[in-house]
């Protein structure tokens, strides 16, 4: 997996949805961290393993609250979750762990 290529996708598509707030997303051993005005800040030492249980660090792990959690857990339909999971993850798929996160496997 190209994780900064899957993670670009993801920002994209996160900016297009205007899902870009309150979510972050964990991979080689930095985060984006997109706060709530969607302004985008990069932490460095960091693992997804360290805040919530099913963080996966070989792959690409996100935590989210707002509209991404709303989307994800699909509480505001299927279209959106859809288009999600439709993206090009490199041949993984997304598992949700928690209600609030979830993390890529092969």
């Amino acid at each position: 997996m190209n994780k900064t290529k899957v993670a670009k996708r993801i920002e994209k598509f996160l900016r297009k949805h205007d899902l870009d707030t309150d979510v972050r997303i964990y991979f080689n051993s930095i985060c984006w961290d997109y706060d709530s005005s969607g302004r985008k800040t990069v932490i460095e030492d960091i693992k997804g393993s360290d805040y919530f249980e099913y963080a996966n660090d070989e792959t690409i792990s996100m935590s989210f609250e707002g509209g991404l959690n709303d989307t994800l857990n699909m509480y505001n339909g299927y279209d959106l979750f859809d288009k999600f999971s439709n993206l090009d993850f490199d041949g993984h798929y997304f598992e949700m762990g928690n209600s609030w996160n979830g993390s890529f496997f092969e």
